[in-house]
């Protein structure tokens, strides 16, 4: 039983790692990679839920340009969190549990 929750614990350090440095890489973006983590950030990250009107109104964009932005740093992120397929992201899983072990 306990190895299984290591194991979970382990799958989701890795996913969490997985995503922050997908949004490190969006932030380091050139040109607008800023606005898309700020965008991501503050529609999905922070934990107050913000009205869209609240969203527009911190990022200083309107909302044609927020929604544009958001949709490219989905699409970012999304290429950089699943660009290995599932099942290697259990061998992996499997090798780090290893390599932490040594």
């Amino acid at each position: 039983m306990l190895e299984n929750r290591l194991r979970s614990i382990s799958k989701s350090r890795m996913l969490l790692d997985l995503f922050n440095e997908a949004m490190t890489i969006l932030k380091l973006k050139p040109g607008n990679g800023q606005m898309m983590y700020n965008i991501i950030y503050n529609t999905y990250v922070i934990p107050e839920k913000l009205t869209h009107a609240q969203l527009i109104y911190r990022l200083d964009i309107s909302t044609r340009h927020y929604y544009r932005l958001r949709q490219q740093a989905i699409n970012i992120l999304s290429l950089r969190l699943w660009a290995a397929p599932a099942a290697e992201l259990d061998s992996w899983l499997d090798v780090l549990t290893i390599l932490e072990n040594i």
